[in-house]
C-alpha cells in the first residue's frame, strides 16, 4: 500500500529532500479514490488508523498542470511522519526523500493505469490510500531522473494483514419489530433534541446523498455535473417547477423524481426507517441509522443557511472548488465567486443581507421541507442537506450524533410491520401501489401437486 496525496497547490511540499515540513489536508477529501475494502477499514478515522498511514510510503503529486502545451504533474516521494486532527483538517508532518520535479503526462491513460486512478482523479485534490507495491508503481511511471534525493530509511514494506486496527464488534442484529421498538424507546430524545432515522437495506451503504456517490474507480458519478443536471431538468420540465419558490423546493422535487441531488432523505418515524431497511435485499443484513441533533440546529425551508447551501447547485465544480470557505466573512464576500453565489440566493430572497457565512457552506444540516408532496407526508420526511465540503458521517468526525442498528429476519419484520399499517401503499402513497397490493392479496397461486 501507499499514500497518494494530490493537491492543486503543491507549494507546501516544495522543500528540499531530506527536510521535513508540516501541512494540513481537509478531512472531507480524505480517502477519496480509495478502494472500498481499504476505506472501510480506515473508517471511522481514529488516531490509531491515522498512525497506520505513517508506515506507508507516500507520493506527493500535484493536480494535472498545463504549460505551453505540455501537461505534467510535480512528483515527490517521501513519508508521513505524524498525524493529528485539528478542526476539519488532518495536520501532518512529512519528509521528502526524492524530488522528481516534473513528470510529463504525454499519455494520461498510462499514468492512470500505473497509479490505479479514476477518470477525474488527476484533477482532484484528495488523499487516497492505494493498494500495490510502490517500487512497481515507480517503475511503470514516466519519471525523469531524480532531481534531488537524500539518504532515507528504505521504502516501507507493505504492512502485514491486520495492521489497520479493527473496528469494535457491532451489537447483535435485531430480528423483530418488538425488539427494535424497545431499543428505540429505551433511548428517548432529550427535551432540546430531535431524532431522525434512515433505513439502509445493506449495511455497506454509505450515509451520503446520491450526488456524492462514486463508481468502482472512485469517480463521483454526478457531482462534477451538478449545475448541468439542475439546468437541464429545469429546462426540460419547466412547468413542474414553476410553483417552487426556493431552491430547496426545486431540489426536493428533483429528488422525488430520481435526479441525484445533495439531499438525503431521513424520517422522524422509526418504523418508516425500519421498513426501508427491510424492503429490499431481504437475504442480507440491513441497518437503521439513528441521528440525534439539538433542536436548535434543525432548519426550515426558508432558512438563510439552507438557501446558501442549496444554491451551490447552480455553480460549476470549478466554481465550487474556488470558494475558499476558510476566509473570514468580509474577505469571502468580496470575492467574485461569492458574489455569483449571492446572485442566485437573491433570486429567491431579494432581502438577503448579502453576507454569506463561508463556514455555513461546508455544513450538513437537517431541513424540514414543506409538506407539498404526498410522500414527504406519509414518510414523516425531512432531509439532510450536504454542503460543499461536508464531512461524511462515516469518517466518525462529522458533527452528527449517530447510532447504527443492524437488522436481520427482514421478511418476518415486514409481515409484522404490515400489521401496524406500515406497508408499500402507505409508504408510497398513490393508486399504483394500492392496486398492486390488492391484486397480490387476491392472486391465485399454483400449487404443485
Amino acid at each position: 500500500m501507499f499514500n497518494l496525496l494530490m493537491a492543486y497547490d503543491d507549494n507546501a511540499w516544495a522543500i528540499g529532500p531530506g527536510q521535513t515540513g508540516v501541512a494540513e489536508f481537509s478531512i472531507s477529501r480524505f480517502l477519496e479514490y480509495t478502494d472500498d475494502g481499504i476505506r472501510e477499514r480506515l473508517q471511522p478515522v481514529t488516531e490509531s488508523r491515522l498512525a497506520f498511514l505513517t508506515t506507508l510510503p507516500t507520493i506527493f503529486m500535484s493536480e494535472l498542470k498545463r504549460e505551453e502545451g505540455e501537461e505534467y504533474v510535480t512528483f515527490r516521494l517521501g513519508q508521513i511522519l505524524e498525524t493529528t486532527i485539528v478542526g476539519r483538517d488532518i495536520r501532518y508532518s512529512f519528509r521528502i526523500d526524492r524530488d522528481y520535479n516534473r513528470m510529463p503526462v504525454v499519455e494520461q491513460g498510462s499514468v492512470i493505469a500505473a497509479l490505479n486512478l479514476g477518470r477525474w482523479e488527476l484533477s482532484r485534490t484528495h488523499w487516497a490510500v492505494k493498494d500495490g507495491n510502490i517500487e512497481d508503481v515507480l517503475a511503470s511511471l514516466p519519471l525523469q531522473q531524480v532531481v534531488a534525493f537524500a539518504p532515507a530509511p528504505p521504502l516501507a514494506a507493505v504492512p502485514a494483514p491486520g495492521v489497520i486496527p479493527d473496528s469494535p464488534p457491532s451489537p447483535n442484529p435485531l430480528s423483530t419489530v418488538q425488539s427494535y421498538i424497545e431499543l428505540v424507546l429505551s433511548t428517548p430524545a432529550g427535551s432540546e433534541e430531535e431524532v431522525f432515522y434512515r433505513g439502509h437495506s445493506k449495511v455497506t451503504y454509505k450515509l451520503e446523498p446520491s450526488l456524492f456517490r462514486t463508481n468502482a474507480k472512485g469517480d463521483f458519478t454526478h457531482l462534477q455535473h451538478e449545475a448541468k443536471l439542475v439546468r437541464e431538468v429545469l429546462t426540460a420540465q419547466a412547468n413542474d417547477f414553476a410553483s417552487d419558490e426556493y431552491m430547496l423546493d426545486k431540489l426536493v422535487r428533483m429528488q422525488h423524481y430520481g435526479l441525484p441531488t445533495r439531499l438525503l432523505d431521513v424520517s422522524s418515524n422509526p418504523l418508516v426507517a425500519l421498513y426501508f431497511a427491510c424492503s429490499k435485499n431481504t437475504d442480507q443484513e440491513g441497518e437503521v441509522i439513528v441521528m440525534r441533533t439539538p433542536a436548535s440546529k434543525v432548519r426550515f425551508f426558508d432558512s438563510d443557511t439552507v438557501s446558501c447551501i442549496a444554491n451551490l447547485a447552480w455553480l460549476s465544480e470549478d466554481e465550487k472548488n474556488g470558494l475558499d470557505t476558510k476566509l473570514d466573512r468580509d474577505e469571502f464576500n468580496k470575492r467574485e465567486l461569492a458574489k455569483k453565489l449571492l446572485h442566485f440566493i437573491k433570486r429567491e430572497k431579494p432581502y438577503f443581507e448579502g453576507k454569506i457565512v463561508p463556514a455555513d457552506l461546508d455544513q450538513i444540516v437537517f431541513v424540514r421541507g414543506r409538506n407539498t408532496n404526498e410522500r414527504i407526508i406519509s414518510q414523516s420526511g425531512a432531509f439532510l442537506l450536504f454542503g460543499k465540503e461536508a464531512i461524511l458521517p462515516e469518517t466518525g468526525l462529522s458533527e452528527l450524533q449517530i447510532e447504527r442498528i443492524r437488522i436481520t429476519n427482514k421478511i418476518e419484520i415486514l409481515e409484522q410491520l404490515e400489521k401496524l399499517n406500515i406497508r408499500s401503499s402507505t409508504i408510497y402513497p398513490g393508486i399504483e401501489k394500492t392496486t398492486a397490493e390488492i391484486a397480490k392479496k387476491y392472486e391465485t397461486v399454483d400449487i404443485a401437486g
